[in-house]
């Protein structure tokens, strides 16, 4: 017979190989997970009808069109507000946040009607992302990154992070082979510099000077093609409007149970604003110091991309649910370095909870539990765990 004590230890057994977890059976889950996802989304105009689907791609598609019209100032500010609320009928939304880089991105869809526009910009994003994925995981089923919550929320709100996923995703396949390619798509992320901000420090870290190089040129090109299109006025509307962009996050407009990161966990707790900013610049002074002691020996461009990815989540202080997509690229990294070098304790545990944070958080967050850093934590630990069995 067995001793009730045996239990709680044949209990972290099963947690420590979680052989359960095959490639057969996560597949399995995650095509009735990605069925009940489209069919939660399909009912909405039926059981939540006053949501704004798209809301946050309205801001980029009436900032773009703006643009068109030569009017790219107005987009910042109450103009760019006013658009995107006579399109949605609703009454409260921030202005359009980007620097003009990012109208560089949206253009093209302005020329379409807003639906039409949204539906191509989710299917031309996530498509990207898809790929990005399947590249880095050079085998194995696509379908759990197709279902990762946090794909549907950025689908769900017509947000940009599926294309940061994949340029980030092309950069680490990149990387090692084509670094001038590589230090390009970097470099795109100029749209949204926060995802970016690691970036310098990485390619610096780990002497990767062709790709910093193209990096830079990159960015330049991008600046200088959004002033001539764009003008003057554009940058001078964006540099105005930080503050309220600053005050909307600071304050929490979007709801801190939507954020991941340090800042927002401290505030949801009841933390006051300048204790959040310690908790935050400790939590990315400790995730900058982890990369940079990690990354000197160039473990390789996938490693070095997927541990910036994740070391990313820590160092944004508002880095939303939906910005949560961008960990599908160091999880790729995972699995694949796991088909083919076997799975390390406790690897494939953390990384089915870590899959399904981003679904969970907001609830979570209802009830004063702050998920998301600590699911970024985990996950940069388990980065930082396989780099260091790839040198031994």
């Amino acid at each position: 017979m067995h001793d009730a004590a045996d239990a709680p230890v044949s209990a972290m057994a099963t947690l420590r190989e979680a052989d359960w977890l095959t490639q057969d059976r996560v597949t399995a889950f995650t095509r009735v997970f990605l069925v009940l996802l489209v069919g939660c989304i399909a009912s909405i105009p039926w059981t939540v009808p006053t949501m704004a689907v798209g809301h946050d791609f309205a801001a980029f598609w009436t900032a773009a069109r703006l643009a068109l019209e030569g009017r790219a100032a107005d987009a910042y500010g109450d103009a760019g507000r006013a658009a995107v609320t006579a399109l949605l009928g609703q009454k409260i939304f921030a202005p359009f946040f980007y620097p003009p880089t990012a109208l560089l991105v949206c253009l093209p869809f302005a020329l379409l009607p807003f639906a039409a526009a949204a539906t191509l910009w989710i299917a031309a994003t996530g498509a990207a992302y898809a790929a990005a994925v399947r590249a880095m995981l050079k085998g194995g089923s696509i379908v759990p990154a197709i279902a990762f919550p946090a794909a549907w929320v950025c689908a769900l709100f017509g947000q940009n992070s599926l294309f940061s996923a994949a340029l980030l995703g092309g950069a680490a396949v990149m990387l090692d082979r084509t670094p001038v390619a590589a230090g390009a798509l970097l470099g795109c992320l100029t749209y949204k510099p926060q995802i970016a901000l690691l970036a310098p420090l990485v390619l610096l870290v780990t002497r990767r000077w062709r790709a910093l190089a193209a990096a830079v040129v990159t960015t330049l090109a991008m600046i200088m093609a959004a002033t001539a299109l764009f003008g003057i006025d554009a940058w001078i509307g964006f540099i105005r409007v930080l503050p309220e962009a600053s005050a909307w996050n600071i304050g929490g407009a979007p709801g801190f149970d939507k954020f991941a990161s340090p800042y927002a966990a401290v505030r949801q707790l009841g933390g006051s604003g300048d204790l959040a900013w310690i908790v935050q610049l400790a939590a990315a002074a400790g995730a900058a110091g982890i990369l940079i002691a990690t990354l000197r020996k160039r473990p390789g461009g996938a490693a070095e991309i997927a541990l910036m990815a994740a070391a990313t989540g820590l160092c944004v202080p508002f880095f939303g649910n939906y910005e949560m997509v961008i960990l599908a690229i160091p999880g790729a990294w995972l699995i694949a370095q796991a088909i083919v070098q076997g799975w390390l304790p406790y690897e494939r545990i953390t990384l089915a909870a870590l899959y399904l944070t981003p679904f969970a958080m907001v609830p979570a967050g209802s009830n004063n539990v702050p998920l998301g850093p600590f699911a970024i934590a985990a996950l940069i630990l388990l980065v930082v765990r396989r780099i260091r069995h790839l040198h031994l």
